[in-house]
């Protein structure tokens, strides 16, 4: 068994302006630093050897506050973490009527993000057996990673609640 602790990242700028930032870097909020910065301390509870990261600038940010109050751990960026790329959306307002299952140009699929997330559960499960580990990534491609874990229908990744910023999750896997 292996404890993953499923961090999403802080609140950004775009957040609140609701942009679609997909595959862009995202500026982290006053908020979103000092959140980070609590959330660091936070994880002090637990014992983890490494730290697992989107290398998107607003998911590295917050994973380098928790390694700077668990600096220990190693820090390392898997690009099967960054968040689902958005296409034609990316960087701008989300359209009036806009649905998480719809499809728009040059979205990334579902499936695509469900190969990436077992992908990449497979390889804690094996690398890490029996240790915890902290995972830090966004709020689309953990939707699907919870749907993998629990044997939720990953097309309906949609209907999973969105965890908030600078929040994790305690799963057994």
């Amino acid at each position: 068994m292996t404890t993953l602790i499923i961090v999403r990242h802080g609140e950004t700028v775009e957040n609140g302006l609701k942009i679609a930032q997909g595959q862009t870097d995202g500026t982290l909020t006053e908020k979103g630093k000092a959140e980070n910065d609590t959330l660091g301390k936070e994880l002090q509870q637990f014992s983890f050897g490494t730290i697992y990261s989107s290398p998107l600038g607003r998911a590295l940010q917050t994973a380098k506050a928790i390694h700077r109050h668990n600096s220990e751990a190693t820090l390392i960026t898997d690009d099967r973490l960054m968040e689902r790329h958005l296409g034609v959306l990316q960087g701008k307002h989300y359209p009036e009527g806009y649905k998480e299952s719809g499809m728009y140009e040059g979205v990334e699929t579902v499936h695509s993000m469900a190969e990436r997330m077992s992908s990449f559960l497979s390889f804690v499960k094996q690398k890490h057996t029996g240790e915890t580990v902290v995972m830090v990534s966004h709020g689309y491609v953990i939707k699907v990673l919870l749907s993998l874990i629990n044997n939720w229908p990953v097309k309906d990744f949609h209907t999973v609640r969105l965890m908030e910023n600078s929040a994790f999750s305690v799963i057994e896997i």
